[in-house]
């Protein structure tokens, strides 16, 4: 799997990538940066069943803000890619043979719907919000709840659908069916390509589609 890091944004290969044009600010409350990290890892140091101003290593909140040596945020203008991933340790617990057994697993959140990276940090918190909200309310497990953020892709990191595409991000679906169809002609193993090359094509061309 490709290095997870702070700087710059480490996004998962398989989640789509909403494109700048269509984010937009969001109209629930948001926090400066500071604020927005520190309710962040409250929130998943709640989930975990730890006080809240717990340390986590295994949290690493990515994005394209730069830091300094020491590890903070440095002043800066607002990225143009404002997606935000968020790699973590769940721990959960289970009755097994009579007694509880905790259990961990590695697990990625990302979102990129908004124009601010801290908006985007605060949309993640509160998703970890209602995720144990529903505990609470007897709804589900946290197991349960999060199964669908349960693994860490095998890649990140990886390129944006339209700088695959080599396509403005405003394109409509049919100029992306015809640069893919156009792309097709070279990255395809049996016309010269490799297998990746065809692999990533593939998952821009299908991600652009869903955009």
């Amino acid at each position: 799997m490709s290095e997870i890091h702070r700087y710059p944004l480490c996004w998962p290969n398989y989640v789509s990538r909403t494109p700048f044009h269509n984010r937009s600010v969001p109209k629930f409350e948001v926090h400066g940066i500071g604020n927005s990290i520190n309710f962040l890892r409250s929130e998943i140091n709640r989930m975990n069943g730890r006080d809240h101003d717990v340390w986590d290593e295994s949290v690493v909140i990515s994005s394209n803000l730069k830091r300094g040596r020491d590890g903070n945020i440095l002043q800066q203008p607002e990225p143009q890619d404002t997606g935000v991933a968020v790699y973590f340790t769940l721990i959960f617990r289970r009755w097994a043979a009579g007694s509880i057994k905790e259990i961990e697993r590695s697990c990625v959140l990302t979102c990129d719907k908004w124009n601010r990276v801290n908006y985007n940090i605060d949309a993640i918190a509160r998703d970890v919000e209602a995720q144990r909200a529903r505990q609470r309310w007897g709804c589900t497990t946290i197991e349960q709840a999060m199964q669908g953020y349960l693994a860490i892709p095998e890649k990140c990191g990886g390129r944006a659908w339209w700088d695959v595409l080599a396509i403005p991000q405003t394109s409509t679906k049919d100029a992306i069916k015809a640069q893919f169809k156009e792309l097709s002609k070279t990255a395809h193993p049996d016309r010269g390509g490799t297998h990746l090359q065809w692999v990533e094509l593939q998952d821009a061309f299908n991600q652009a589609m869903a955009a």
